[in-house]
């Protein structure tokens, strides 16, 4: 806790809701005082398709609880840079972890990147003293490819910072003049690349495989605001207690809060000046459930187109395993048709080898047959002259 807070908490004092908030109302009061104008009821009933919107509001006129803070015009109302600077510089040192001073608000002319029906609540760019760019982004549902997202819109930044000097500098201007520039994305509904891990801060992390170490210029941080939601917290340092005040409008969370820091009381009694016209209060929630509707729609479309992508891939690649199915198959064809061949070619081979030991063996008893019949001949010889050397003796 800084110094300033530790010295604004010494004689602490205890709040209550009425404290904060105002008197208690029943919600027989608050009825009577929406039914006073046909058109806070008409525009009162219509919040009944949005139930929690409807409890919600019935709990704050009632003075139980406080507002959410992150229906787009409350936000706006604020944390207005313009109207409450310190209070955006509180903000943005909590996130840094260290104290800032804005040098100036910075607009979103002269950037190359923006967004058409966007989800973003918030989106403030500023210099700090020291010549770095902070780009606060509130988005009530993350974007699709936020890495991809974020690194252009961190790019941009760095390019508007580079311009900047470059004027300023002309000449003299080198790389040293270039300072840190620092993406913060806080998510009311993260999307599912942080929905799942646990934790509700992510903070992009560079390092090199040589182990030199530069110091690094592009800082980008996500936070999951519901899983900070879901999870028990205490409030340890200033960054808690401002992730608290977004997120969390319950008596007892809100109590909590101005007890670790009172400084907050203020803001909060900036909201309960809301409780005195029902009707301003009960338009802005209807205007808010109609950019909810929209961004819902809007959500949905991506979500279809992400589906529909999805499908053709998934198609694709099916046609690209059926061709693979089908050209193995016309493979095992081939090569059980080349193994018939080959078999028939032995086959053949055998044949062949066949007849010619048939007809060798055919050969061998041809000769087989002439030499029996020359021995049989020299035999009938060899008995003739056998019977000469009887008749006649030798010679």
């Amino acid at each position: 806790m800084s110094k300033q807070f530790e010295s604004e908490t010494v004689n602490k004092t205890v709040y209550t809701m009425e404290d904060i908030f105002g008197p208690v109302k029943t919600k027989e009061e608050v009825m009577r005082l929406i039914e006073a104008d046909p058109g806070s009821k008409k525009k009162y009933e219509e919040l009944g398709k949005k139930e929690e919107m409807q409890k919600e509001l019935d709990g704050f006129l009632m003075g139980e609880r406080s507002l959410n803070i992150l229906y787009d015009n409350f936000f706006r109302k604020i944390f207005n840079p313009e109207e409450h600077r310190d209070r955006v510089e509180r903000l943005i040192s909590a996130l840094i972890g260290q104290k800032v001073k804005i040098k100036q608000v910075l607009s979103r002319e002269g950037s190359q990147i923006s967004d058409k029906g966007s989800l973003v609540i918030m989106d403030i760019i500023v210099e700090l003293e020291d010549g770095s760019f902070v780009d606060v982004e509130m988005q009530k549902t993350g974007y699709r490819f936020p890495a991809q997202r974020s690194s252009c819109y961190a790019s941009d930044m760095m390019m508007r910072q580079y311009n900047r000097r470059k004027s300023e500098k002309k000449d003299e201007f080198t790389y040293k003049s270039i300072t840190p520039v620092y993406m913060f994305v806080l998510m009311e509904n993260s999307s599912k690349e942080f929905s799942s891990s646990g934790d509700h801060f992510h903070k992009r992390q560079v390092s090199y495989s040589s182990g030199v170490e530069l110091p690094e210029m592009v800082h980008i941080v996500y936070i999951s605001l519901d899983t900070f939601r879901e999870g028990v917290h205490n409030i340890n340092d200033e960054l808690d207690a401002w992730l608290t005040f977004l997120i969390k409008g319950d008596a007892e969370s809100v109590m909590k809060l101005i007890e670790a820091y009172p400084e907050f009381i203020d803001i909060y009694r900036e909201i309960a000046e809301f409780r005195r016209d029902p009707r301003e209060l009960i338009g802005m929630f209807s205007e808010a459930l109609l950019e909810l509707d929209r961004n819902t729609e809007r959500y949905m479309i991506d979500e279809l187109k992400e589906d529909v992508e999805k499908a053709e891939v998934e198609r694709d690649a099916a046609i690209a395993d059926r061709d693979t199915a089908i050209a193995d198959r016309d493979t095992a064809i081939a090569d059980r048709y080349t193994a018939i061949a080959d078999r028939d070619t032995a086959i053949a081979d055998r044949d062949t080898a066949i007849a010619d030991r048939d007809t060798a063996i055919a050969d061998r008893d041809t000769a087989i047959s002439s030499l029996n019949v020359e021995r049989q001949r020299g035999d009938e010889l060899e008995e003739k002259l056998g019977r000469y050397r009887d008749k006649f003796g030798e010679i």
